[in-house]
């Protein structure tokens, strides 16, 4: 029966083997004749992983990763970068080949080499899942969650990459401990994932167990929204808001930079202090919004939700634009920011009158900013989530900042032209990405208005407690 079920699955290409058992049947079929089709051979190796729960009370996961069709006699894991975070610890880490033989694993520095001499093999180790009270820097890279009804995985915080180059289309079964089909942005088949490439592994984000999950259609792009728990608000209610978000902020540009789009609504862990109330992550297609359960219901048609369309418009500037250095984060933050208000504003989530007072509040908290002498917009560090005053003013420095520019675009184009503009210039301009620094930035303006912004942007965010903010009103 086992064959059978094998034989089925080589039939249909979904069996590991599929491509080198074809090409063996052909083979044999044509060997009379010596004629064999090499075009059907895939030179690229090709990977799959499996993903379970070993215990639930101390969030411990085995990963289990088998490597097909590797030619090189040695084959390096690494791991996946780990953003501002704590970096993934696999413990018991073992390799084998395909006849349960082991295979040498030698540690070098942030790779681990299994000696495989050519042959196809599988490797396991385990990983202990930690969310804590406080994302401090060393804790924002480890997200992932377990419990009992429900879980969500990141993909950096569990896995080992092969470092060679693989085939497209990796294979990924979860199984967590909780009944149905798991989530992604991914293609999804009950608890199996399709992720295209290595590549993506580390931001691919699963949810399993007891999300309740809804879809929809947005300009051709697949929206995906989870949330688990109880809110003082319905589901529909704050699905509506994303829908919006969503879809305007697609308005602005054409088109979506995914297919397919997930957002993951639960629980914020911070609690107090100097946290914040509400977190949003953006990875990839995926946006998770951990949000303070004691949200009144009132505060999903009120500032709140620029958490959404926030983390929704770095898809365009954070993703399809990112920043060369530290120094250009005033630049992906503030202009996501000032455009996360426009958005809110438009879609009529927030008045003209609440813009204004968020705009007069902001523009307050960066005067009273312990660092406004000492320490400029563009040097403003996002590092260390734990320091609020630097995280405002980035934040609050790169909105204001923002909102001056597309005033200044504004006046110089008669009103026809605004920042958005350039931030269209950039993607457009940059089919395959743009790494964003300040010359960049300013051929842009330049192109989009036909002058130099340069000395301008300089005196703006490269000085500590800039005139053009700290000695006028800003305009809504």
């Amino acid at each position: 029966m086992e064959f059978i079920r094998i034989w089925k699955d080589v039939m249909v290409m979904r069996h590991p083997m599929a491509k080198y058992a074809l090409f063996v049947i052909l083979s044999i079929g044509y060997m009379g004749c010596s004629y064999t089709l090499p075009a059907l051979v895939d030179s690229e190796p090709f990977l799959s992983y499996r993903l379970e729960m070993v215990d639930s009370n101390l969030n411990l996961v085995r990963v289990t990763g088998k490597v097909f069709g590797a030619l090189d006699s040695k084959v390096p894991l690494r791991l996946p970068e780990k953003g501002n975070g704590r970096g993934l610890d696999p413990l018991g880490l073992k390799a084998f080949d395909m006849d349960g033989r082991p295979l040498d694993v030698k540690r070098e520095g942030d790779f681990w080499t299994i000696e495989n001499s050519g042959r196809d093999f599988t490797f396991s180790y385990e990983v202990v899942l930690t969310i804590e009270d406080r994302y401090a820097a060393e804790v924002r890279g480890m997200i992932s969650l377990l419990e009992e009804d429900r879980g969500r995985i990141m993909g950096r915080d569990v896995f080992l990459i092969p470092a060679i180059r693989f085939g497209d289309g990796v294979t990924l079964d979860v199984s967590l401990g909780h009944e149905g089909p798991v989530h992604s942005t991914w293609e999804c088949i009950d608890s199996r994932l399709i992720v295209p490439g290595v590549v993506d592994l580390a931001t691919t984000l699963v949810v399993s167990g007891d999300y309740r999950v809804y879809e929809t259609e947005v300009y051709g792009t697949r929206l995906t929204f989870a949330i688990a728990g109880k809110w003082s608000f319905s589901d529909d209610e704050l699905f509506s808001v994303i829908r919006d978000v969503v879809s305007h902020e697609i308005g602005w540009f054409g088109s979506s930079t995914h297919k397919k789009h997930l957002f993951v609504c639960d629980t914020n862990p911070v609690k107090g202090g100097k946290g914040f109330d509400h977190y949003g992550v953006h990875f990839s297609g995926s946006i998770l919004l951990l949000l303070d359960r004691r949200i009144d219901r009132s505060q999903i048609y009120d500032t709140p939700m620029s958490i959404v369309a926030h983390e929704f418009f770095h898809n365009w500037n954070g993703e399809a634009i990112r920043p060369a250095s530290d120094g250009m984060m005033w630049f992906i933050e503030g202009a996501t920011v000032y455009y996360s208000y426009r958005a809110l504003t438009d879609i009529n989530i927030l008045t003209s009158l609440q813009y204004d007072m968020r705009m007069k509040l902001i523009r307050q908290r960066f005067m009273d900013n312990p660092y406004l002498e000492s320490v400029s917009i563009s040097s403003a560090a996002n590092r260390d989530l734990s320091d609020k005053d630097m995280v405002n003013m980035l934040y609050d420095g790169g909105f204001l900042a923002a909102g001056i520019i597309d005033e200044k675009i504004a006046e110089l184009s008669g009103g026809r032209k605004g920042l958005i503009d350039v931030i269209r210039y950039l993607r457009d301009s940059n089919p395959d990405g743009c790494l964003l620094d300040e010359d960049k930035l300013c051929e842009a303006l330049i192109q989009v208005t036909g002058h130099d912004f340069k000395a301008f942007m300089g005196e703006l965010v490269d000085t500590p407690a800039p005139l053009a903010i700290v000695s006028s009103e800003v305009s809504s």
